[in-house]
């Protein structure tokens, strides 16, 4: 569905004259006093534009390896289009000069708009997917259904790239773009399989805190000496501390966590045909001295006292053990701390400095739902790498999407789950650290992928 709402649409003067609205001939027309045009407004719906390749708003010409002699010619609609559409299968770019084997954009079961619920906010559809909905309406349910949400393009155009466009003889179109001037609303895609172009957003993750967490794998867990934990972090067993008369292993141990947050992240999907986003500016290292020491804001790790197990002589101590263990984490947490980062490291493939700038792979297949809210989109077919016009970069030679600054990414797990997904599986180093909530509901009833 498709809904076209003119911003203004007036009559614009033409020249210096009126045309009165009784019969005449053209010997009757009246000029304008200067005082009367100023008070005269008006806009089209139509409006042309044009960047020339010596402008300094052509990006093209400026960027490293651009072309210096394209144009920009823009033909744009002073309007909103409101969308509320599903498409069944998007593909874009398929073989060609790119490779025979997939697609520039590739995407199933796309939605632009999204079906309300009762409080106003996108409801999910009906998943067996164990990540439930959590959102601001939890309430999927076909019975929720109330309204209506559109995705909108305010001032849509199409632009068109032309090589030696002064040249009557040698002029090209060497790009096609559709774009609008604002994006805003909801977007959610049933997978996304490949992605061609520049995508970027931020992402908030945030490690859940736990208590009785062990450190270590579920098999390898010492269960004759205490009771099971309530969740497993993933790492190898080691011994933490040995004095002769104390030791301290991390098989016989449970400890508290308190929640850990990392805001603003930048996430970026840029380049040709590419399967995942890298979430930027996680530093893991950072992340684990931040559940070990604490922060202005949360309390340090501690040791569970009612289910870890201090060995005083080979024998274990409970409380009292564990209340002794909670007395030496001051001079073992920086141990501790190394031993977790390098499990980490381990797992992710890097090296413990390198968990400081790891930036984390995320599946684009697990991305489902996007709150659009951008200043430039568009999507482009060209016949060269270009730099439209604001844009922050180059897209790809094929068909392209762009959306800057467009969404918001929110992952949010118990630690042990994120934990154990470095450490003991590849899951996050295949880009699957955790799951997300399944994309929006936009149709009533029961109708494909709704």
């Amino acid at each position: 569905m498709f809904r076209i709402k003119p911003l203004y649409l007036t009559l614009l003067t033409l020249s210096a004259f009126a045309m009165p609205l009784t019969h005449a001939t053209s010997t009757t027309l009246m000029s304008l006093s200067d005082e009367q045009l100023s008070e005269t407004t008006g806009q089209a719906l139509m409006s042309l534009s044009y960047i020339a390749p010596t402008d300094t708003a052509n990006l093209e010409r400026q960027r490293a390896g651009g072309s210096a002699n394209i144009g920009f010619y823009k033909l744009g609609l002073e309007a909103e289009l409101e969308l509320n559409t599903n498409i069944k299968k998007l593909q874009l770019g398929c073989g060609g000069s790119n490779g025979a084997d997939a697609c520039d954009l590739d995407l199933d079961n796309i939605s632009f708009g999204c079906i309300t619920g009762a409080s106003g906010y996108c409801i999910t559809t009906t998943t067996t997917n164990p990540k439930q909905p959590t959102g601001l309406d939890s309430n999927n349910s076909i019975g929720n259904q109330k309204n209506m949400k559109d995705f909108v393009l305010t001032n849509p155009y199409f632009q068109f790239a032309i090589k030696n466009p002064n040249s009557a003889s040698t002029r090209e179109v060497v790009g096609v773009r559709i774009g609008a001037e604002k994006a805003e609303g909801p977007l959610s895609i049933g997978s996304l399989n490949t992605f061609s172009g520049y995508f970027t957003g931020k992402s908030n993750l945030t490690m859940q805190g736990e208590t009785n967490v062990s450190p270590v794998r579920s098999d390898t867990w010492n269960q004759r000496a205490i009771s099971t934990p309530s969740a497993f972090l993933g790492l190898d067993d080691a011994t933490i501390l040995n004095l002769g008369l104390a030791s301290v292993k991390y098989s016989e141990i449970t400890a508290n966590y308190s929640t850990v947050s990392r805001n603003g992240l930048i996430v970026s999907v840029v380049g040709n045909r590419v399967t995942q986003a890298k979430i930027q500016g996680l530093n893991l290292s950072a992340v684990v001295d931040d559940i070990m020491y604490g922060t202005s804001t949360s309390p340090a790790l501690e040791l569970n006292t009612s289910n870890s197990c201090v060995r005083i002589i080979g024998i274990c101590s409970g409380s009292f053990g564990a209340n002794i263990g909670n007395a030496l984490l001051p001079v073992l947490r920086g141990g501790i701390s190394d031993y977790i980062k390098q499990q980490l490291a381990t797992g992710l493939g890097t090296t413990v400095s390198g968990l400081s700038t790891y930036q984390m792979p995320y599946n684009l297949s697990n991305v489902h739902q996007i709150d659009v809210n951008s200043n430039t989109f568009g999507i482009a077919l060209s016949a060269q790498n270009i730099q439209y016009p604001d844009y922050a970069a180059a897209v790809s030679k094929g068909w392209s999407m762009y959306l800057q600054d467009a969404f918001t990414l929110n992952i949010s797990d118990k630690v042990s789950s994120l934990v154990s997904n470095i450490a003991s599986s590849s899951n996050a180093r295949d880009g699957n650290i955790t799951l997300l909530e399944q994309p929006y509901r936009n149709c009533y009833g029961n109708l494909k992928f709704c």
